[in-house]
């Protein structure tokens, strides 16, 4: 594996507003505890990418404080690496601001002859793909281009705005369309995995980008591939998955989380997944706490009750506070008898004593960082 260099792709993360607003979909709280690119790095890492490149396209300070030295998903601490990748030009530029200009702005990924193959993944699906296998695959059927997809049982509902691939008989894409929702039926979708010789993709930058510089990485695949230049091989992941593509999504498939079978199928004993670690003290619980089926991380103090919900470092619930199907992001503080139901309360935000903040499961409230409500 000393030849792949694994490239965690920001650029092709959705905006998810208004979780967005101060930070990447990536670096987005999951769980209490990961960043969703935690999920990502882990992949590689476990997979034996020891050389890890994050291409960022925006709110560099976020994806900076969450991944701290990096040493966390490094599989060799001694040859492995992690760079953060950054297209400094866009600053002037924003609309080069794209995944390909990035690799291109840091070209030793595409001219260091030690690496053979570039594996790109998504940092806003939340799976654990073993990608030795296809990887395998692809080198063995001496393929240029090869994408991993999941079969889609309804387009209306799940994978907004990915793409959509129709393939031959054998297993070749020869169209990708984006999902527009619109569609109730089944599909194969991109998991926004890809596996590329990096003479292709230089090959491609070379002889397809000229006719549109501003675009991404897809485009440019799909271009090359409709200019029968190169081949996209599919091949089909059945394990678990859940792609963040809309606020409803992240609050459903993180509260999904508290139902075992997720929990067991997401977290595998023989595939671990790391995030950076935080010195806080246990979570400290009241006499009259009443904790039913949530996720609570360290440092959290716990006087009130908490049920089907999920609670960050350093939260404070008061007494008599009651918090029910919802997330509470890291140092919010929810006052005595105060009530929060089908919610999402972000950072540093403060729920005063006696004040209600509710939702719905369609419709989640959602309290900005640094809120005082």
């Amino acid at each position: 594996m000393n030849k792949i260099i694994g490239l965690v792709n920001f650029h092709s993360s959705p905006e998810v507003a208004p979780l967005t607003d101060n930070r990447p979909l990536g670096s987005t709280s999951f769980l209490a505890r990961f960043g969703l690119c935690d999920f990502a790095l882990s992949n590689l890492c476990n997979s034996g990418i020891a050389t890890i490149g994050l291409l960022v396209k925006d709110h560099q300070r976020s994806i900076l404080k969450h991944i701290g030295s990096m040493d966390s998903w490094l599989s060799n601490t001694k040859t492995g690496q992690e760079i953060v990748m950054y297209n400094e030009g866009a600053h002037l530029h924003p609309e080069s601001n794209t995944d390909i200009n990035n690799i291109r702005e840091n070209d030793w990924v595409l001219y260091d002859s030690s690496i053979d193959y570039i594996v790109i993944v998504p940092a806003h699906i939340v799976m654990n793909i073993d990608l030795r296998p296809f990887i395998k695959e692809h080198i063995e059927h001496e393929e240029n281009i090869t994408v991993v997809t999941a079969k889609i049982r309804n387009l209306s509902t799940q994978f907004l705005h990915a793409p959509v691939l129709e393939v031959d008989e054998d297993g070749y894409a020869i169209d990708m369309k984006q999902n527009s929702g619109l569609e109730k039926k089944a599909g194969l979708c991109s998991l926004g995995v890809y596996i590329i010789n990096r003479t292709c993709l230089a090959s491609m930058i070379h002889e397809v980008l000229p006719m549109n510089p501003y675009m991404p990485f897809l485009d440019l695949v799909m271009s090359a591939v409709k200019a029968n230049k190169y081949r996209l091989k599919t091949v089909v992941y059945d394990g678990f998955y859940r792609c963040i593509d809309t606020f409803p999504h992240y609050v459903e498939y993180s509260l999904g989380m508290l139902e075992k079978k997720n929990a067991d199928a997401l977290f595998r004993k023989d595939w671990p997944i790391y995030t950076l670690t935080h010195d806080t003290p246990p979570t400290l619980y009241g006499p009259q706490a009443n904790i039913n089926n949530s996720y609570i991380a360290n440092g959290a103090v716990i006087e009130g009750t908490v049920i089907n919900s999920i609670i960050a470092r350093n939260v404070v619930i008061g007494k008599g506070a009651v918090v029910k199907n919802s997330i509470i992001f890291s140092s919010s503080h929810i006052g005595e008898e105060a009530r929060v139901e089908n919610a999402v309360i972000d950072k540093y935000a403060i729920i005063t004593r006696g004040h209600t903040v509710s939702g719905s499961k369609a419709s989640p409230f959602y309290a900005h960082q640094g809120a005082m409500l």
